[in-house]
């Protein structure tokens, strides 16, 4: 009998145009729809659950139509839980996501997944045009094997959005994203309709601009600049919040791709310790290959390596940490009483002071732009004063240790 893992997929052969349903043992049922790769017609399945799944389409080339679903070795897709993102095994989901929109003009792919898997990143925002199945299965493919998670920024046409829909569906690391559009919450309906392994969908819009609160947008994908928005958006919506476009580092023509790397880095630090996940971005014109985020084959900036140090700070996170008002002229994550990420940005404070429950706490100074940790232990009775540098881009991250 065929074996999938949980999570993994299973590719069906069949005649033509056709679609099936999937029924587990427990009584769960799905749904799936061919699509048309080269001169093959394929249906594709995520299943979910372990045990055993039936399958009947018409016109299938294999048999028996019974596979068993094992036990899975990964942590499944991503989902949405209240404000924040985790996946479909409980594990919290911290993405650090970067922007590379394939222009399609030559293959630069092999070089840039190569740079995605040794980058700090774990998630990439990739565009999607019609007549692009098999490049971005393809890609997907790669950044699965990678570990790395894949938005995909939809066409806006119905029958473009049906066959990529059907195609990459049963691939666990991709997301949905639609640019706004009238027909936008139309084609978030359609995405859901087809997709059963219910992947997230957002439409990357400002919320003036169309609203993200209906249920089948499960996330908000916005562009904003000014990072202290995000408290008000999850707040407003009580949806996680991605900022997907907060500009980008480079020398380009637009205010928003002349970014200095300090005023990037530090957005993505402010929005991050409010509660958002923040998208990188890099336009170098004369970047070998072009501007990284417009398909080139490497990033080139400095913001990206010093993501690193981010990376580590959200790979620790513990569990159910939250944005907290204790501390208004600074943005704060904590778990109160536990652990405390405060990031001070632009300002140069001589010193941050805490409230804390009496205990042992291991205290680290963050040098954002610089890369540096100085860690220190301290003993606490109800406060803690941290000295600090008086010099820009700094964070600090408190531990209990007792």
């Amino acid at each position: 009998m065929t074996e999938v893992e949980r999570w993994g997929v299973l590719e069906v052969q069949v005649d033509g145009p056709v679609s099936t349903v999937f029924r587990h043992e427990s009584g769960e049922s799905a749904y799936a729809e061919s699509f048309q790769a080269d001169d093959r017609w394929l249906i594709r399945f995520m299943p979910s659950l372990e045990g055993t799944w039936h399958y009947a389409p018409p016109g299938t080339t294999v048999a028996p139509h019974t596979f068993t679903c094992t036990p899975a070795t990964s942590s499944g897709p991503i989902r949405s839980s209240g404000t924040t993102l985790r996946r479909a095994d409980g594990t919290a989901y911290h993405p650090l996501t970067t922007t590379w929109f394939d222009q399609g003009a030559d293959d630069r792919w092999a070089e840039a997944c190569r740079a995605l898997a040794a980058s700090p990143f774990t998630r990439v925002r990739l565009l999607a045009r019609s007549g692009w199945g098999d490049r971005l299965d393809r890609q997907v493919r790669d950044l699965l094997a990678a570990g790395v998670d894949a938005e995909i920024l939809l066409p806006s046409d119905e029958p473009a959005i049906r066959h990529l829909v059907n195609r990459l569906a049963a691939y666990r690391n991709v997301t949905w994203c639609l640019s706004a559009t009238p027909a936008a919450r139309y084609l978030a309906e359609l995405i859901a309709e087809c997709d059963s392994s219910n992947h997230l969908i957002a439409i990357h819009a400002a919320p003036e601009a169309v609203d993200p609160g209906p249920p089948w947008f499960t996330h908000l994908s916005v562009p904003l600049e000014n990072l202290r928005g995000v408290s008000a958006l999850r707040r407003d919506y009580a949806k996680p919040v991605l900022v997907d476009a907060c500009g980008y580092e480079g020398d380009g023509t637009t205010p928003a791709t002349s970014l200095r790397p300090e005023e990037l880095l530090t957005r993505i630090w402010e929005g991050t310790v409010r509660g958002a996940h923040v998208t990188h971005g890099e336009w170098y014109v004369g970047s070998d290959g072009g501007p990284w985020s417009a398909g080139g084959i490497r990033p080139t900036g400095v913001v990206a390596q010093r993501l690193r140090l981010l990376r580590e700070v959200l790979d620790e996170l513990p569990d159910g940490v939250e944005p907290i008002d204790d501390y208004r002229d600074a943005p704060t994550l904590a778990v109160p009483g536990s652990y405390y990420l405060q990031y001070l940005g632009e300002h140069q404070f001589p010193e941050r002071t805490f409230t804390l429950p009496a205990g042992s706490y291991q205290v680290d100074i963050l040098d954002v732009w610089n890369h540096t940790v100085r860690r220190t232990h301290e003993t606490v009775t109800d406060t803690l004063t941290v000295r600090l540098p008086g010099t820009q881009y700094q964070a600090i991250q408190i531990r209990r240790a007792s």
